[in-house]
């Protein structure tokens, strides 16, 4: 289900991101690239893009995560990926 981003401007800060989801559904993803070719695929793995938001450390994220660690995985690999039923929080606010 594919949703485009609508409202508001973006904030200074904020950058078109797209959420996705593995195709066995185990894995959630976010990348800048609309396309998500940079998403690692282990076995063949597939991605499926699910929406596009605004990801910005003052923007809500369209998934159960706090933006922060994403955009820290964005700057250091391109890319975030967390197993989709994880409860837990990545690390602490920097």
């Amino acid at each position: 289900m594919k949703h485009p981003v609508t409202g508001p401007a973006l904030d200074d800060d904020a950058s078109r991101a797209f959420l996705f989801e593995s195709a066995d559904r185990a894995h959630l993803g976010v990348s800048l690239d609309r396309s998500g070719s940079n998403l690692p695929r282990t076995n063949g793995e597939r991605w499926v893009m699910q929406t596009e938001f605004a990801l910005g450390v003052h923007e809500a994220v369209p998934a159960s995560i706090d933006p922060e660690p994403i955009l820290r995985g964005l700057k250091a690999d391109g890319f975030f990926v967390w197993p989709a039923n994880r409860t837990q929080p990545f690390g602490t606010a920097q």
